[in-house]
């Protein structure tokens, strides 16, 4: 699909380094698109499970209130079993690409940006889907691949890519796939899900543009556990103070059971009796 002539992300050797969470991904797409290959129809079971896990709008319709929200995320690891292509190219955009990310963002902004790749996409398409009464059945990693591609082009636009053995830069590379989307998505038709793509592109764009792919959720949900371990730590000794003050104004016998319970838990923290 692409190769890129400048040794980004690229070993002693000049192959391309393949990062830890994108070989993962790659295996994974792997494994769960090839036993549907050319068998979905064939095997009564497989079909059910391929429906069962793909985005398939009349399952939200008939199963309300009781959404299978699950297929917002495995959707995107399954792939056009009559199409090993689809399966290719997208393993193919997700190690080029993929493996550009990883190797700027590190691995967990980098399995968060892929999750929203996914989810935000597969949400678009879904609404869209209701809202006109569509009965789509949305499979594939496109939107997300679509993502990745329009990170590196927004961040490194002159960056030189050898798309179908014709070099052009990344921005170029990103309009074309985004013009080839517009127009499917304008002329209808051809099975093809191109909101997921538009969307997954116009994510990219805009968490590249806005440096949003820099935030790490993990990172900030320690940072907010430990805050709040601090304040409720302030917290506890404030009311200490005050409790000790009525102690000392009015005697023990004024505390309710839950303050004394309190004073109880704060004397086996500090290891001494109050």
């Amino acid at each position: 699909m692409a190769t890129y002539d400048d040794g980004y992300s690229k070993g002693p050797s000049g192959a391309f380094g393949l990062t830890p969470v994108v070989k993962a991904l790659l295996i994974a797409n792997t494994l769960i698109a090839l036993p549907f290959l050319f068998l979905v129809d064939a095997v009564p079971a497989l079909r059910t499970v391929f429906d069962v896990l793909a985005l398939d709008v009349p399952t939200w319709r008939e199963w309300a209130p009781f959404f299978p929200v699950w297929q917002l995320v495995t959707f995107g690891f399954l792939h056009d079993p009559d199409s090993p292509m689809h399966l290719l190219f997208n393993l193919m955009g997700l190690y080029f690409f993929g493996t550009m990310v990883e190797s700027l963002v590190g691995k967990r902004r980098f399995l968060w940006l892929y999750a929203l790749g996914i989810i935000i996409p597969g949400v678009l398409q879904l609404a869209l889907s209701i809202a006109i009464g569509s009965n789509a059945l949305v499979v594939g990693a496109s939107g997300a691949i679509l993502m990745l591609l329009l990170i590196v082009a927004t961040l490194f636009p002159h960056r030189t890519i050898i798309l179908m053995f014709i070099p052009m830069p990344m921005w170029l590379a990103a309009v074309i796939f985004v013009g080839l989307d517009l127009f499917g998505l304008v002329r209808g038709g051809g099975g093809t899900a191109y909101l997921v793509h538009l969307g997954g592109a116009a994510l990219g764009f805009v968490l590249a543009k806005s440096g949003a792919i820099w935030f790490d959720p993990f990172e900030a949900w320690a940072a907010r556990k430990a805050t709040k371990q601090v304040e409720d730590q302030l917290n506890d000794e404030q009311r200490l103070d005050e409790l000790l003050a009525r102690i000392h104004r009015e005697g023990i016998g004024s505390l309710s059971g839950r303050e004394r319970d309190f004073l109880k838990r704060m004397s086996a923290r500090r290891g001494e009796r109050l």
